[in-house]
């Protein structure tokens, strides 16, 4: 994979530099850069984030080193946007991890623009999704197995009856719809923050 040697070359460190960070030996770097030896997905991602390119590149599904056409055309937003959101992000000082490595600048500006970054929407959003996560674990805590295959073998429906409770024996469901409760409220209180404040 000639791109391979070009993108080690342009960020200036040797075949044993970069075989040190990947951890394997020069002679797999020398294959992998001359054809003789195809890297595995995982290693071929590791080459990427060391040599600061995007796998596409050096898979030749681009020619852009920076990957500009490929993050334009699977997220949706444009080249323009994105570099905006760097700029953005760089002059409120809120870069997270390397600022010099541009993989990492994009990934960011996309999360940002997507409502899933370090951004006060992002942030409030992932706390929701948190909330989400733990009303999910708590059913599994309280629903009993057991009696949930015993319905679905009754009936094929995919609704719950409401007057039935699903729970083991040894847990109260008062418990369960309190607690439930104040998480929904928790979760339409912090939908509530991002809408009256217009958070993006």
């Amino acid at each position: 994979m000639e791109r391979i040697k070009v993108a080690r070359q342009k960020k200036g460190i040797s075949q044993l530099e970069l075989a040190k960070e990947l951890n394997v030996t020069q002679q797999a770097i020398s294959y992998y850069e001359n054809g003789s030896r195809i890297p595995d997905e995982k290693t071929l991602d590791r080459i990427s984030r060391v040599l600061n390119v995007p796998v596409e590149y050096l898979t030749e599904q681009t020619d852009d080193p920076d990957g500009w056409d490929i993050w334009e055309k699977y997220t949706g937003y444009s080249i323009k946007e994105i570099k905006d959101e760097i700029k953005r992000i760089k002059e409120s000082h809120h870069v997270i991890g390397d600022e010099h490595d541009l993989q990492n600048l994009i990934a960011q500006a996309v999360d940002n623009l997507e409502g899933m970054g370090n951004t006060d929407k992002g942030i409030i959003n992932s706390i929701y999704y948190g909330i989400s996560s733990l009303q999910q674990e708590l059913s599994k805590k309280y629903e009993d197995p057991k009696k949930l295959d015993q319905l679905s073998k009754e009936t094929s429906l995919k609704i719950r009856p409401a007057n039935q409770t699903f729970f083991y024996d040894d847990l109260s469901p008062e418990a369960y719809y309190k607690v439930n409760k104040i998480l929904d409220q928790a979760k339409y209180d912090l939908d509530k923050i991002s809408k009256d404040l217009k958070l993006r």
